[in-house]
């Protein structure tokens, strides 16, 4: 592998961490250390039904990743398949939650960091369109359903 395209496949393994299990933590202790507790629980919230849907949703339909990965047990079978995209999803729900307090460039730079990072899960041979798009589309209808709440 080159340099460059070494560095280019970097770029994108470092976009995905936007939609990281970590990274979602990380933004929760922060916010629960401002003392933003209704934030906090709106994150969690999206959190817990972010990944309960995307685990019923895997138990129900298993689709394999483009690059393959095995498994020898249910929860390693959960991990391998890639319908919907859970970095997709956690990616637009903070883009979306977040947006509220920024001006509208602000805005702009989420949602075209949350597309980025539902990008590099292709790019990182993880999913396929269809997984980044239903995860996109799951993230927005949990941050709607938070909403409501």
């Amino acid at each position: 592998m080159g340099v460059i395209t070494k560095y280019w496949h970097d770029t994108w393994r470092d976009l995905t961490v936007f939609g990281g299990f970590g990274f979602y933590v990380l933004l929760l202790l922060l916010v629960l250390v401002l003392g933003n507790l209704t934030l906090f629980i709106h994150l969690l919230l999206g959190l817990v039904l972010m990944l309960a849907s995307v685990v019923l949703i895997r138990l129900l339909y298993f689709k394999n990743r483009p690059k393959k990965q095995s498994y020898t047990n249910i929860l390693e079978k959960i991990d391998a398949s890639s319908f919907p995209s859970l970095h997709a999803a956690k990616a637009f729900f903070l883009a979306l939650t977040f947006m509220s307090f920024l001006a509208f460039g602000g805005k702009i730079v989420l949602l075209f960091v949350a597309a980025l990072t539902g990008y590099s899960r292709i790019h990182l041979q993880k999913h396929d369109w269809i997984d980044v798009v239903f995860g996109m589309l799951l993230g927005i209808g949990v941050w709607y359903l938070v909403m409501l709440i």
